[in-house]
């Protein structure tokens, strides 16, 4: 996705919201780095064409896990932008938030694809391709109705979005052959799940396990990932990453599928795993307030 290849992206129903309202000083609740929320806002200030970071009370409400894969920092980015925009009656421009958020992320992530701040803009089900820094495209997807899907989280990575990027990009520069197979492969992963999509193909848990084996190939898996999924694999199901992933100890949330979701469930209990059913292509930013 970030070398020229499309990607399939999918909005969940995981939300995350921020209010904004006026402050006599910058207050923030219960959101991270100040120096984060302080270089966000002077991205949409100058957007604006605001010189001075303006007073705010900015709350934030999420039930997007963070640091695990999930696009955590995305949402925030799409959201802040959003609320601040529309807190000074600006149209309601959802490329005008998406490439401030995508600013954003670049703080945040160094060379991000901008795949996840697309998705929480727009929701659904998008195929994205980043061409180049300037040249992006997608387009929304029609879909069937997706079957249940499951996340797991394997724990949170050491490594960061940005170390992990860095990771393939130092891998690809020293096996350039290698790597673009594993590119071309995975592009012929994406072009499956589009049949899947319009219905011309059925065997869902092939393509994610067909995914993760190329996703393990580039070396974004750790270990305990990879023996967490070998055993959602013994019992008839499969699963992959989502996200970055990491290779010092976990890799984050996978996205889990089982034809029999009574085993699924079963196996997390037995492995004491955080489990938790996810509904794809949902909406992207909102007005949930007037």
């Amino acid at each position: 996705m970030v070398y020229g290849k499309p990607a399939i992206l999918a909005a969940i129903d995981r939300r995350l919201s921020v209010e904004v309202s006026e402050g006599e000083k910058l207050e923030t609740f219960p959101l991270g780095s100040k120096n984060l929320v302080e270089f966000a806002l002077g991205k949409i200030h100058e957007d604006l064409g605001k010189k001075k970071l303006a007073g705010y009370i900015i709350q934030l409400n999420s039930q997007i896990p963070v640091g695990c894969g999930m696009g955590s920092s995305a949402a925030f980015a799409v959201a802040l932008s959003a609320a601040v925009l529309r807190y000074y009656d600006e149209p309601w421009d959802l490329g005008r938030i998406n490439k401030i958020a995508y600013e954003i992320e670049k703080k945040q992530h160094g060379n991000p694809s901008g795949g996840d701040n697309t998705i929480s803009t727009y929701g659904g089900f998008l195929l994205y391709r980043k061409e180049t820094e300037t040249f992006k495209v997608f387009s929304s997807l029609k879909t069937q109705v997706f079957p249940s899907l499951f996340l797991i989280n394997s724990g949170k990575p050491i490594e960061t979005t940005g170390e992990m990027v860095d990771k393939v990009k130092r891998f690809r520069l020293k096996f350039p052959n290698k790597v673009e197979k594993i590119f071309e492969e995975m592009e012929q992963v994406t072009r499956g799940f589009l049949r899947f999509l319009s219905k011309e193909e059925s065997n869902l848990g092939e393509l994610i396990k067909t995914n993760e084996e190329l996703l393990e190939a580039l070396g974004v898996v750790s270990e305990r990932t990879m023996n967490l999924i070998q055993k959602i694999e013994k019992i008839g199901g499969s699963a992959k990453i989502s996200g970055a992933g990491g290779t010092k100890d976990n890799s984050g949330i996978i996205i889990t599928y089982h034809p029999d979701q009574e085993k699924l469930f079963s196996f997390a209990k037995k492995e004491s795993l955080d489990i938790f059913r996810v509904k794809l292509g949902e909406k992207g930013v909102r007005i949930e307030k007037h």
